[in-house]
């Protein structure tokens, strides 16, 4: 067998090796926990609610901004648990420009249609402890998380600390109110009640 011959029948047999197994690696990442579209039901994302002094629900804001998710701000650092069984799927740790601070978002798929976008906000002012709250979070892509279990920690690191709990259905931005369980609907009920807009919905600000 001639040499280049010899040369393009290995180069063959290795990228025939290697494609299907990036491609098996990429399909591992990116698919969700469920091989279904059934609806999804969330728990409430924080352990510590007595720690909650904030709310912000989702929709249109008093300056006709759309706010797409309900952020939870707390006074101290709080455990963060699983809202519901989910593949991680995108992690990212950034400069938020228009807040004026680091946060670290949390990209997961429970099945074919239910996906969420959770920022983690803990108002980290410089690099240091952006890191430091990202390496709080008990994280990885690919990792499968089932409900209930704890995903690590927000960090209290100023006075604006909060995650912005968004979802998607189908690609598009709903309400995670709408999606939790009857006990999470009601710990919100009461945080709306307390901290809320008096007169508007969790759902429409």
């Amino acid at each position: 067998m001639k040499r280049k011959r010899k040369v393009g029948l290995i180069i063959g047999i290795v990228l025939l090796i290697i494609i299907p197994g990036m491609g098996g690696y990429v399909m591992w990442k990116i698919t969700p926990y469920h091989w279904s579209n059934e609806r999804v039901q969330i728990c409430f994302p924080i352990s510590e609610i007595i720690c909650i002094q904030n709310i912000q629900g989702y929709g249109e804001t008093y300056c006709n901004d759309f706010h797409n998710g309900i952020d939870l701000g707390t006074n101290q650092s709080v455990e963060l648990i699983a809202w519901c069984d989910m593949r991680i799927t995108y992690l990212k740790t950034w400069y938020n420009e228009k807040g004026g601070h680091w946060q670290t978002n949390i990209l997961g798929k429970y099945n074919w249609k239910y996906t969420f976008d959770v920022a983690v906000e803990s108002w980290a002012l410089n690099e240091t402890y952006a890191y430091i709250q990202r390496n709080a979070l008990d994280l990885k892509v690919g990792q499968i998380i089932k409900q209930g279990e704890s995903i690590g920690m927000l960090l209290y690191h100023g006075e604006g600390t909060h995650i912005h709990f968004g979802m998607k259905e189908s690609g598009k931005n709903v309400c995670p109110y709408l999606f939790m369980t009857p006990f999470a609907q009601s710990v919100v009920d009461q945080l709306w009640f307390l901290y809320g807009e008096s007169g508007e919905d969790i759902c429409d600000q």
